[in-house]
C-alpha cells in the first residue's frame, strides 16, 4: 500500500501509538486533542491496513475496559547491516521496535597489515562487503512472516558521501564494497558505521535524553561521531568526525604520517607497543588486544602500563573532540574503547587538562554500528509512515 494513501489524522494516531508502545482509543483521543468519532475513524482506517492491532484491554478508573492497540505486523520490519572490518552483523527489528533477529559472520583476513598503516586494504574492505551480503541475503528469507521490509541502512568503515547507494560521488572503496549487495527492490541507504553507533547511543544507550554529544570510536580503527540538536553531523563531504585523518604526528622536525592517528591509536599498534616493553621474565607476552586487557584485568603490571599510556593517549583525542565541537558528553565506545579499564585514565586525563566534558562508556560495545544501523532505518521506515523524523 502506498504510505501517502494515509489520512492526516491516521497518521497522527500512529505516530502516538509510536510513541506510546501502546494505547487505548481515549487516550489517544486526549492526547491528541481529537474527537473520539475522529479517532475511531483513524483507528479502522490503520486496521484496514493492519498498520495497528488489538493488545489486550486495561481497566479505566471508571471499572469500564479499554482495547489497548499497538502497531500492527502490517507495519513491517527494518533491517540493519554492519560491514565490519573483522565480523559483519545483520540486526532486524520490526517497525515497533521489537527484535526479530540478530546474525554474525567473522570477515577472513585477505591480506598482512601493511607497515606503517593499519587500514584496511581495499581487498579487506571487499571481503567485508562480500561476507556482509552472503549474511544479508541468508537472513532476508528468515523475515518473511514479519510483514513487509520497510528499509534497509548499511554501515560502511569508510566515508560515506552520500546516503544513496546509486549516487554517482561515492569514494572507490564504497562502490566496490556495493558491489557485493545485490538486494531485492526495497529502500537502501548507506551511513557511516561511527555515525551508525552514535545513533544507537542516542536511541537505546548511554546517550538517551541528550540531543547534543560525541561519540569516539576506538578499536582496529578510530572515528568519532557528532550529534547536534538530535541530528548527526555529517559535514559538507560526510567527513564531520573523520579524527582519523587528524596530522600524527605534529612536530617541527616531524611529517605527518597518511592516517597516521589512526595507526598510532589503532588495536594493532596498541599490542605492538605492549610487546615491545614487555620484560623478558614476565609470562609469554599477549597475542591480542583482547589479550592484553585481560592481563591487565588480572593485575599484571606491564600489561596495566601499556593500557594506561593508551587510555591516555585516547584522551587526548578526546580533547582534540571537546575543542571543535564541545559537545557536553562524549561516549567512548568501539571494541576496545568500550573496555571498562580506560576509563579511569581518561577521565583524569581530562580533569588534568580542565577539559570540561563527561565521558560515558558504551554498554553496546561492538554492535553499536549494527543496532545504530537498525535505529536508522527503523527512524526512516516511521517518517515514510507517519510523515515525521521520529
Amino acid at each position: 500500500m502506498g504510505m501517502t494513501s494515509l489520512s492526516t489524522s491516521a497518521r497522527a494516531v500512529l505516530a502516538e501509538l509510536v510513541r506510546r508502545g501502546q494505547a487505548t482509543r481515549p487516550q489517544i483521543s486526549q492526547a491528541l486533542g481529537l474527537s473520539k468519532p475522529t479517532v475511531s475513524a483513524a483507528m479502522a482506517e490503520l486496521e484496514q491496513h493492519r498498520l495497528v492491532s488489538a493488545a489486550g484491554s486495561t481497566q479505566g478508573h471508571t471499572g469500564r475496559s479499554a482495547m489497548l492497540y499497538r502497531i500492527g505486523e502490517g507495519a513491517g520490519h527494518v533491517v540493519g547491516v554492519d560491514v565490519g572490518v573483522t565480523r559483519a552483523r545483520v540486526h532486524a527489528q520490526t517497525v515497533s521496535g521489537v527484535r526479530l533477529l540478530d546474525a554474525d559472520r567473522e570477515v577472513p583476513l585477505q591480506s598482512a597489515p601493511q607497515p606503517g598503516r593499519d587500514a584496511p586494504p581495499l581487498a579487506d574492505l571487499q571481503a567485508s562487503a562480500a561476507v556482509a551480503g552472503d549474511l544479508l541475503r541468508e537472513t532476508l528469507p528468515r523475515l518473511d512472516d514479519n510483514g513487509p521490509l520497510r528499509q534497509i541502512v548499511i554501515a560502511l568503515p569508510t566515508i560515506v558521501t552520500d546516503r544513496d547507494p546509486g549516487a554517482p560521488s561515492h569514494r572507490p572503496e564504497a562502490r566496490a564494497m556495493l558491489k557485493a549487495f545485490s538486494l531485492p527492490e526495497v529502500p537502501l541507504l548507506l551511513e557511516n558505521n561511527v555515525n551508525c553507533a552514535a545513533l544507537a547511543e542516542r536511541g537505546v544507550g548511554v546517550a538517551q535524553g541528550f540531543s547534543q554529544f560525541a561519540y569516539v570510536q576506538a578499536g582496529v580503527r578510530i572515528g568519532a561521531a557528532i550529534v547536534i540538536d538530535g541530528r548527526l553531523l555529517r559535514g559538507a563531504s560526510g567527513w564531520a568526525g573523520e579524527v582519523a585523518h587528524l596530522p600524527f604526528p605534529w612536530a617541527p622536525d616531524r611529517q605527518p604520517a597518511p592516517d597516521g592517528l589512526e595507526h598510532f591509536l589503532g588495536a594493532e599498534q596498541l599490542l605492538r607497543r605492549a610487546v615491545a616493553a614487555w620484560p623478558g621474565s614476565e609470562q609469554p607476552r599477549p597475542s591480542s588486544a583482547e589479550e592484553l586487557f585481560q592481563r591487565a584485568a588480572e593485575g599484571h603490571a606491564p600489561a596495566q602500563r601499556a593500557v594506561a599510556e593508551h587510555a591516555a593517549q585516547l584522551g587526548r583525542l578526546i580533547v582534540a573532540v571537546v575543542a571543535l565541537v564541545d559537545p557536553g558528553l562524549v561516549v567512548l565506545g568501539g571494541g576496545i574503547g568500550s573496555n571498562p579499564l580506560l576509563l579511569g585514565t581518561v577521565r583524569e586525563t581530562l580533569h588534568n587538562l580542565h577539559i570540561p566534558v563527561e565521558v560515558r562508556q558504551s554498554g553496546l560495545g561492538t554492535t553499536a554500528t549494527v543496532t545504530g544501523a537498525a535505529v536508522l532505518a527503523r527512524d526512516h521506515a516511521l517518517q515514510r509512515l507517519i510523515g515525521t523524523a521520529t
